[in-house]
Order: C-alpha cells, then sequence, then structure tokens
C-alpha cells in the first residue's frame, strides 16, 4: 500500500513539475500585442530600405485625370490572348465571358455586375477610366491593384475593348 502512495506521490509531483514548466516554454500567446478583429498589424519598413511596389498612383475613377490615361503598350494579338486570360480569372465569374454581367455568380449580388461590354456600360467610359475602375474598385466591385499589376490590368482593358 505504501510502495503505491508513494509511486502515486512521485507521479503526481512529475506533472506538477511539467505543467508548470509548460508556460515558460513558449511564451508567444503572452506577448503578443493585441489587435481587433479585422484589423491589420502596423508593420513598418526595415531602416534604410527602399520600396519598389506600391509607388504607382492612379488617380480615382470618373476624374479627367483617370480618363486621360492611355494605355503605355501596343496591343497585339498575344497581348489581347494574355487580356483574355486575366479577364476569364478576375472579371469572367461575376460580368461573364461576354461581359454582359451573367457571370456564374453575378445572381448572388444586389446589384448584379453591369455590362462591361462594347455595346453596354464599357462603351461609356474612356480606357483609362476601366484601368481606374480596375484599381481602384467602385461601388461592389473590389479593387484589383493587389492581385494584378498595372500592365496585366491594361491589358484586361485592352481585352474588354474587343468584347461585342
Amino acid at each position: 500500500m505504501r510502495r503505491t502512495s508513494l509511486a502515486q506521490l512521485l507521479v503526481f509531483a512529475a506533472a506538477v513539475a511539467v505543467l508548470a514548466g509548460c508556460e515558460k516554454l513558449d511564451r508567444n500567446m503572452y506577448d503578443n500585442p493585441a489587435f481587433r478583429p479585422q484589423e491589420e498589424p502596423v508593420r513598418l519598413p526595415p531602416a534604410g530600405s527602399v520600396p519598389t511596389k506600391g509607388l504607382e498612383h492612379t488617380p480615382k475613377p470618373g476624374t479627367p485625370e483617370a480618363a486621360a490615361l492611355k494605355n503605355p503598350d501596343k496591343v497585339t494579338d498575344f497581348s489581347l490572348l494574355t487580356g483574355k486570360e486575366l479577364f476569364g480569372i478576375y472579371c469572367a465569374p461575376c460580368h461573364g465571358e461576354s461581359g454582359k454581367g451573367n457571370g456564374p455568380v453575378a445572381k448572388k449580388f444586389v446589384p448584379t455586375p453591369v455590362d462591361i461590354s462594347a455595346t453596354g456600360h464599357g462603351s461609356h467610359h474612356p480606357e483609362g477610366d476601366l484601368f481606374a475602375i480596375l484599381t481602384h474598385g467602385v461601388n461592389g466591385m473590389p479593387p484589383f491593384r493587389s492581385d494584378l499589376t498595372a500592365k496585366e490590368r491594361w491589358l484586361v482593358v485592352a481585352w474588354l475593348r474587343t468584347l461585342k
């Protein structure tokens, strides 16, 4: 009987020692700063660093500055093919392959996506304004400046001009 209680006491003491030491092994949960839900932590760049992205400035959609923007690259068959591929990935789910606003997920949005084909809303905007809309988003459309480079956005705009 005494041998059993001694063994139980040793097991209990070992368990207490192990559990007491766990707190000090990894204090990440204790030492992290708290953030509100959906809040991004402020991350400052390292001292002496030089930014390579984010320096581009695109005017807001609907401004004369945005309307004055022109595609800096020449439109070729290859660039149209690339623009079509990017349109299929980023735009077609909402706007549909023809740009009529009838994509597979369009029914889930209120209001539904606009007709951006040449016969619809897309014909009312100069190409610079379409580029600004892709960059900043408008109404329910999200901005694509972090998903597509400026060159890729211009490729999508070039493809938009071919939609009938």
